[in-house]
């Protein structure tokens, strides 16, 4: 199986427990209605923010590229269940051997993110638009210009996948949910695991993070 099929796949397991089987139609288990499009656009002007914009401050700051890829794979959880929700996920394992740049360019990546705010906010406003495949599109740009290829995705988002199905077994929605770890946030802990071995499957990561916990 390619890994973008089986991100979809996860994704699909992951809001089906979250949300229940009704969230495809628009809404929550609980009536909540549910908004992909500007779930896209907010994680993307989360992502801008990782980049050294202001000009009122930090002159000679550098960019946090780590967070803007955690950005990335954020959005790339919203673009996935938005593409369910719409009833068409084929359509992006085109991308699937992409190849990303060898340098970061910064300037273009903001461009690059608010293209996507633009896309998305647009068509959460006029529902009569289609941005599924535009958003992709510029997700995958994206991508590639932060020299992420799919396999590191894949690896970002198991880790993220695997850790959001650990805190909705373990309380998160109740508040009874640890997220510090022996005074370590609990991604660090996932990343570090996934880090120390590269090759786990989802199972054997989320087994590694029950072990992780009970310490």
């Amino acid at each position: 199986m390619n890994q973008i099929k089986q991100m979809f796949e996860l994704q699909q397991k992951l809001n089906d427990a979250t949300n229940g089987l009704i969230w495809t139609e628009g809404a929550t288990k609980d009536g909540r209605q549910i908004s992909w499009l500007r779930c896209i656009y907010m994680e993307a002007t989360e992502a801008i923010d990782s980049f050294n914009w202001k000009h009122w401050k930090d002159i000679e700051g550098q960019p946090d590229l780590d967070n803007a890829k955690v950005e990335l794979v954020d959005i790339w959880h919203f673009i996935m269940s938005e593409a369910i929700h719409f009833g068409d996920t084929g359509f992006a394992e085109a991308y699937e051997n992409m190849e990303p740049e060898r340098e970061i360019n910064p300037e273009l990546m903001v461009e690059i993110l608010e293209k996507m705010v633009a896309a998305a906010a647009g068509a959460n406003v006029d529902k009569s638009q289609n941005a599924l495949y535009e958003i992709t599109g510029i997700f995958f740009k994206a991508l590639a210009n932060m020299s992420m290829d799919v396999p590191e995705l894949y690896k970002r988002y198991i880790v993220k996948n695997q850790l959001n199905t650990f805190r909705q077994d373990h309380g998160y929605k109740d508040g009874s949910y640890v997220k510090m770890w022996g005074g370590v946030e609990d991604n660090v802990v996932a990343f570090n695991i996934m880090d120390e071995y590269p090759d786990l499957t989802p199972e054997q990561l989320y087994k590694r993070l029950e072990e992780e916990y009970k310490q």
